[in-house]
C-alpha cells in the first residue's frame, strides 16, 4: 500500500495499470493460496455467444445461513462501460480471482459475470445481463453446488458494484423494470466508487463518451442516471429496497453503514484482496453482510 500512497495523479486512466502492476508480483507470492479456491466456469445465456460467462468461486468451509446453507455475493466489475472482463489478461489474471477468492475464503460462494459493454449495447442491457446471471443462478443451484459444501441458499443474496458495475448494480435495483423481473430479492446491495449522475448540472465535468453513448442523450441521461433513479421511487418502494452498504442518502430514515477505504485509490481496494494490506474495508464487507444472515 506504501506505493499506492505516493501516486500523485488521481485521475482512473493515469493510475489504473500502475495500481493494478503494483499488485501483480503481491499477488503472484500468494497464488498458491488463492487458487486453492476451486473456481468454476458456467454459460449463463447461451442464446448468446459472447459475454455470457460467469465465475463462481467456492469456499472451503462455508458461513451457514439460518437455513444451513451457503450465502451468495455477486461482484459486478468496472471499466468505464466499455470495458472490463471477469478475468484480466495476463500479467494480471490474479485481479479478480484474488478478489473471488477473497469472499470465498469468508465463506461467500462467490460470483463474478461478464456482461455486455458499450457499443454493442444501450441502458439499460448490462443491468439486464447483470439480472440474467443472477437469475440464472438461482434456478440451477443443482447445477452450480458442489458437494464439499452446503448447498448455495438463494434467500441469502447480496451484489456488489464497483465503478461503472457500481452503476450498474444501482440501476438493476433501482430501476423497476429491471428490479421487478430479478427473481430472488437481495439481502443487501453494496455499492463501490459509482457515480450518482450522469450530467452535472454545475459542469465541473464532461461525461466520459462511453457513458453518452450507454445512458443516451442528455436528456435520457438526466432520467436514467441513479439519482433520478432513487428519486422517483416512492417511499414505500424506498423502505421496501434491500439494506445499503456504503452511500446514499438518508431518505430511508436512517443513514446507511458506510465504509472508508483508508489509503486506497479508486482502483486499488479490489487489487488489495488476498494481498495481506489494505483488506479491511473487505472484512467490513463480510461483517456486514454476516450480520444479515444471522
Amino acid at each position: 500500500m506504501d506505493i499506492i500512497s505516493k501516486f500523485v495523479e488521481t485521475g482512473v486512466a493515469a493510475i489504473n495499470f500502475k495500481t493494478a502492476a503494483a499488485f501483480v508480483p503481491i499477488l503472484d507470492e500468494r497464488k498458491a493460496e488463492i487458487e486453492k479456491i476451486e473456481r468454476k466456469t458456467f454459460v449463463y445465456d447461451d442464446k448468446r455467444h459472447t459475454r455470457n460467462e460467469l465465475d463462481i468461486y467456492y469456499p472451503l468451509n462455508s458461513t451457514l445461513t439460518k437455513s444451513g446453507k451457503t450465502p451468495i455475493l455477486f461482484f459486478v466489475y468496472g471499466g468505464g462501460y466499455n470495458t472490463g472482463s471477469k478475468e484480466f489478461p495476463e500479467p494480471y489474471s490474479m485481479g479478480y480471482r484474488a478478489l473471488g477468492s477473497f469472499f470465498a475464503q469468508h465463506g461467500f460462494i462467490t460470483v463474478i459475470p461478464d456482461y455486455r459493454l458499450v457499443p454493442e449495447v444501450k441502458f439499460p442491457a448490462s443491468s439486464e445481463d447483470i439480472r440474467d446471471a443472477v437469475n440464472w443462478v438461482c434456478a440451477n443451484v443443482d447445477v452450480i453446488g458442489v458437494p464439499s459444501i452446503p448447498a448455495p441458499d438463494v434467500d441469502a443474496i447480496f451484489i456488489m458494484g464497483h465503478s461503472a458495475g457500481d452503476v450498474h448494480t444501482k440501476v438493476l435495483s433501482l430501476y423497476p423494470p429491471v428490479s421487478s423481473t430479478v427473481n430472488p430479492r437481495f439481502k443487501g446491495v453494496i455499492w463501490s466508487a459509482g457515480s450518482w449522475f450522469i450530467v452535472d448540472e454545475k459542469k465541473r465535468f464532461r461525461p466520459e463518451v462511453p457513458a453518452t453513448q450507454y445512458f443516451g442523450s442528455q436528456e435520457q441521461q438526466r432520467e436514467r442516471e441513479p439519482r433520478a433513479l432513487w428519486n422517483a421511487l416512492s417511499d414505500e418502494q424506498i423502505k421496501d429496497h434491500p439494506d445499503i452498504l456504503l452511500t446514499i442518502e438518508k431518505r430511508r430514515g436512517e443513514a446507511p453503514q458506510m465504509i472508508i477505504s483508508k489509503g486506497h485509490n479508486h482502483i486499488s481496494p479490489n487489487w488489495a484482496l488476498c494481498s495481506g494490506q489494505g483488506e479491511e474495508w473487505g472484512e467490513e464487507v463480510v461483517n456486514w453482510m454476516k450480520v444479515r444472515i444471522n
